[in-house]
């Protein structure tokens, strides 16, 4: 009866390990509610309403490596547009936004997010996190009709039974169980299959079942990213890149330098103990000479 929630990176390659290695339960959850609450934010600042006033955001995917917090099942309510109604009409987020293409080119990588709030307020994300966390748990113990979690998948939108993916859920009594939405877009269908695409190349290359690794990874990989492409996902992939090849760079020169220095280093301990052994050998040397001849001296005498 136990409940297992993981958070952090590679969640839900953690709760398939879990799974591989024994772990009976189908109780495992992973905490998608930090990328939830970020793109309901997203959305009020751009529909100019609450948070509160958005539901049915989805986290899909393997959370947090490539998922793809989703509006496409969600609803809008107290939102003042040109079709608008009372208070208690929903309408639904792509009908408001009413922008192609928005969604893509505002979901961001968990490190972007992590050093916007980093560069505004010189800590990292601690608290959301936590506050995400608390608000998975709350869902587990007190029950929600239409949230999203990470759970175990029982092959629903064509995912591979017993993965561990980011789905929309609900929650009764405890039990987690995974919500049809009705119809998922074509794009966001490939996404999904991708993905799940990449949480299969991982667990095999975990547990070493893999030929080739690297490929295996790098396929799935340039095809997402083909999806997702789009003039800033493609800035940022390529200012990641460069970021990564200079950090690579610096840490080979740096390690270049090391090497000089100790080599240097050495040399010069060498050098001082060449000079503290001749140093020696010629004070031993004056002494003997100094003895010899004050042996001189008192023969004479």
């Amino acid at each position: 009866d136990a409940k297992i929630v993981i958070n952090g990176y590679k969640a839900c390659l953690g709760g398939m390990l879990l799974k591989h290695h024994g772990v009976t339960s189908d109780n495992i959850s992973v905490v998608v509610t930090l990328d939830e609450q970020r793109m309901r934010a997203k959305l009020a600042k751009k529909l100019a309403v609450m948070p509160s006033d958005i539901s049915g955001v989805t986290v899909w995917g393997n959370v947090p490596v490539h998922h793809t917090a989703s509006t496409a099942t969600g609803t809008v309510s107290n939102h003042e547009g040109a079709i608008t109604g009372p208070k208690t009409y929903d309408k639904s987020i792509a009908e408001a936004v009413n922008e192609e293409g928005w969604e893509f080119e505002n979901v961001q990588s968990r490190d972007d997010r992590d050093k916007i709030v980093f560069d505004m307020s010189g800590r990292g994300p601690n608290m959301a996190s936590a506050l995400a966390i608390y608000s998975h748990i709350e869902s587990l113990v007190l029950g929600n009709e239409r949230t999203t979690m990470g759970c175990i998948s029982g092959g629903q939108y064509n995912t591979t039974p017993g993965s561990v993916f980011g789905f929309p859920v609900s929650v009764t009594d405890g039990v987690v169980s995974i919500r049809e939405v009705g119809a998922v877009p074509d794009k966001l269908r490939e996404i999904i299959s991708l993905q799940d695409n990449q949480l299969s190349a991982e667990k095999q290359v975990a547990l070493g079942e893999c030929d080739d690794i690297e490929k295996a990874l790098q396929q799935v990989e340039e095809s997402l990213w083909t999806i997702l492409e789009n003039p800033k996902l493609k800035r940022q992939v390529e200012e990641k890149e460069a970021e990564r090849k200079a950090k690579e760079e610096a840490e080979k020169k740096a390690a270049e330098i090391r090497a000089k220095e100790e080599a240097k280093r050495k040399a010069e301990e060498e050098a001082l103990k060449k000079a503290e052994a001749e140093a020696a050998a010629a004070a031993a040397a004056a002494a003997a000479a100094a003895e010899e001849e004050e042996d001189v001296d008192y023969d004479a005498d």
